[in-house]
């Protein structure tokens, strides 16, 4: 009986012991990392759909298509910054390509079709981009 006990109490010291050595080893990890706020996508009373940091700041809009938000295409989805256009990851909705176009497209086969020099035409209820002046551009915003 004693020492089916010694044996209870000593598994029982390991594991306590092994259990605060992972949780320091743990501690001293996440010390070295670089913390990161997390970015989310919330609708916010006027309608309007923001990309938001975690103290709920809106950092930038996000493209409305459709009546909501922009869908993603190819893993990014459009942003709008100070009347410009960008490119924001769809999963962490951090910037990809910085909001620089006043008319950009979807990503589709890796690339996108932008321009600085457009004109939006109304046709009927939707809306559409012309431009003499397209430009494409790759998922890191060269030109191609």
């Amino acid at each position: 009986m004693k020492t089916t006990l010694h044996h209870v109490l000593l598994s029982l010291l390991v594991g306590v012991l092994l259990t605060g050595a992972a949780c320091t080893s743990s501690t001293d990890k996440e010390e070295k990392q670089t913390v990161t706020d997390s970015l989310v996508m919330e609708q916010v009373s006027d309608g309007k759909w923001v990309i938001m940091d975690s103290k709920k700041m809106a950092l930038y809009a996000v493209f409305v298509y459709d009546n909501g938000p922009d869908y993603p295409s190819e893993g990014l989805i459009r942003v709008v910054k100070n009347g410009k256009i960008g490119y924001a990851d769809a999963k962490t909705y951090e910037i990809v390509i910085e909001p620089q176009f006043d008319c950009a497209y979807p990503f589709e086969n890796g690339k996108a079709k932008v321009s600085n020099q457009c004109q939006t035409v109304k046709e009927g209820e939707n809306r559409s981009w012309v431009s003499d002046a397209w430009e494409y551009v790759d998922k890191s915003g060269a030109k191609k």
